[in-house]
């Protein structure tokens, strides 16, 4: 009798172990190795107790900071399901909905808002909820938000930043500057305010921009947004070759830094190497599809090698995507 009632036994406990997970929960085996060992060694503690909310929580965490946001959203939701008045875990979820590819403004809006609603001083949720109305263009909102968090000494020079963006984005553009100068005075090492600055001088001073940018990177070696603008500065003052060789060095810390392979395939342009623009075209087209540029380029180059067809493509996949193009419409028109 006991051997015939062990194998009945096994089914029976998985089934009654996946039926007593959460509605909507996500179920992972703890020898699914497809999974890293941290996301099954959290999942074997929610089959086991599949009614704690921290678990799905630090799950949804580790998928996070793996950048696989989607997955993170799932346990995130079922946390909230569980434990609705945590402001971390609406915290977190509303990181998850801004970081996927294409930001979901309306439930980060949600939560984020509800973490502060839970803890009215919850710095951290407050200064991303700015950040999200300055996205959102809703400046007033933001600067609200920016006043609560402003005297507190680790918000003080994010606060400034952020605020300078939004008066940048308004056409302010004195005002703005004022204000990054006002962060440098306090912190002259911050990364922020430096790269605000040279952007700022970008055009008028390019040389004082360079100054700026590499102390940028003297500050952070690894910032891909320093080292994408020092290429872009190389390559308008004709330096081409240092500037593909940052460029390269840029897709290397972020392969998906679409504007490096795009002016990677500019440069490429200008010395009729056809082939490596098409290249790093669809790298960029691979990346987002709604890069009208980038097709634009590809199908010059098509043109150039006399791939009339391929060209006439991808300047219709252009146009679909900006049909105000004033050169595509002239590339086109040469083949027509």
């Amino acid at each position: 009798m006991r051997k015939s009632l062990f194998p009945i036994l096994i089914p029976l406990i998985i089934f009654a172990c996946g039926k007593s997970l959460p509605n909507g929960a996500r179920y992972i085996s703890d020898t699914d190795t497809t999974f890293s060992s941290d996301i099954r060694s959290i999942s074997a503690k929610i089959n086991l107790e599949p009614g704690n909310a921290e678990n799905y929580y630090l799950r949804g965490n580790s998928f996070y900071f793996s950048n696989k946001f989607k997955d993170a959203i799932v346990d995130l939701n079922t946390a909230i399901a569980i434990s609705p008045k945590n402001p971390l875990y609406h915290l977190r979820i509303g990181e998850s909905y801004l970081s996927l590819d294409s930001a979901n403004y309306e439930g980060a809006n949600k939560h984020l808002n509800e973490a502060i609603q839970l803890n009215p001083k919850y710095d951290e949720a407050i200064f991303l909820l700015a950040k999200l109305n300055v996205a959102r263009q809703q400046y007033a909102e933001a600067e609200k938000l920016l006043n609560r968090i402003i005297e507190m000494p680790d918000y003080k020079e994010k606060v400034l930043v952020l605020k300078s963006v939004a008066l940048k984005e308004q056409k302010d553009t004195i005002k703005a500057i004022q204000m990054i100068d006002k962060v440098l005075v306090i912190n002259p090492n911050n990364f922020d305010a430096t790269m605000q600055k040279a952007m700022f001088i970008l055009d008028k001073d390019p040389n004082m921009a360079m100054k700026y940018i590499d102390k940028a990177i003297v500050l952070n070696e690894f910032s891909d947004e320093a080292i994408y603008t020092k290429g872009l500065l190389m390559q308008r003052m004709g330096n081409f070759k240092d500037a593909v060789k940052l460029y390269e060095k840029v897709n290397k810390i972020n392969p998906f830094h679409v504007l490096a392979y795009y002016n990677r395939a500019v440069v490429e342009n200008l010395f009729e190497n056809y082939d490596d623009v098409i290249k790093y075209c669809d790298k960029c087209t691979e990346l987002n599809p709604m890069f009208d540029k980038a097709y634009t380029l590809r199908g010059y180059a098509k043109m150039s090698q006399h791939k009339n067809i391929d060209a006439i493509d991808n300047f219709n996949k252009a146009l679909k995507l900006n049909p105000n193009s004033s050169i595509t419409k002239e590339y086109l028109s040469q083949i027509k």
